[in-house]
């Protein structure tokens, strides 16, 4: 059976992991199941970038070699679950500073963004806040963008807001 034959066969938790323990022993390659991310029918690239999520979980440095196309991906219509897994997967890589500016951005703008989904809001928060870590300007910047959005938002983005701010406090 093939990587896109085993994402097709069960939409499951169990079925994610034993794929992603099979992309870490070698059994898929990661390029293959970034190809379906990138390049699949739906549903695939949602399944694989649940996948990725748990790869990443795991050896979060396979990500690096297709971080520019990570970053590329967010820019691109997409499922929600596809932005929501990459979001997950690029706060726990190494961001090299190129790419950090754009992630950034994007990342604000789902937060002043009223039709984006909570989980994508939550993570963006997250990471955001990861990049901002250590320059006080981008730190203010975000604790002002999350303070905005507060009161118009649901219980699971003041959740993370009041913990992200706390965060941001601290430093």
């Amino acid at each position: 059976m093939n990587l896109q034959q085993s994402l097709l066969q069960e939409h499951s938790k169990a079925n994610t992991l034993a794929i992603a323990r099979q992309i870490l022993a070698g059994v898929f390659t990661f390029e293959e199941l970034w190809e379906l991310i990138k390049n699949g029918e739906p549903p695939l690239p949602q399944r694989a970038s649940w996948v990725l999520d748990a790869v990443t979980g795991e050896a979060p440095e396979s990500l690096l070699p297709y971080l520019p196309e990570a970053v590329a991906l967010l820019r691109q219509p997409n499922h929600n679950a596809v932005y929501r897994n990459l979001l997950k997967a690029l706060e726990r890589t190494a961001l090299p500073e190129e790419l950090q500016g754009e992630v950034y951005d994007y990342c604000l703008n789902q937060l002043l963004n009223p039709k984006a989904l909570p989980a994508i809001q939550a993570f963006s928060m997250s990471l955001a806040v990861k990049i901002a870590d250590g320059i006080p300007e981008l730190q203010e910047e975000l604790a002002l963008v999350i303070e905005s959005q507060m009161e118009f938002n649901t219980a699971a983005y003041k959740a993370r807001g009041r913990r992200i701010l706390t965060l941001l406090r601290k430093n």
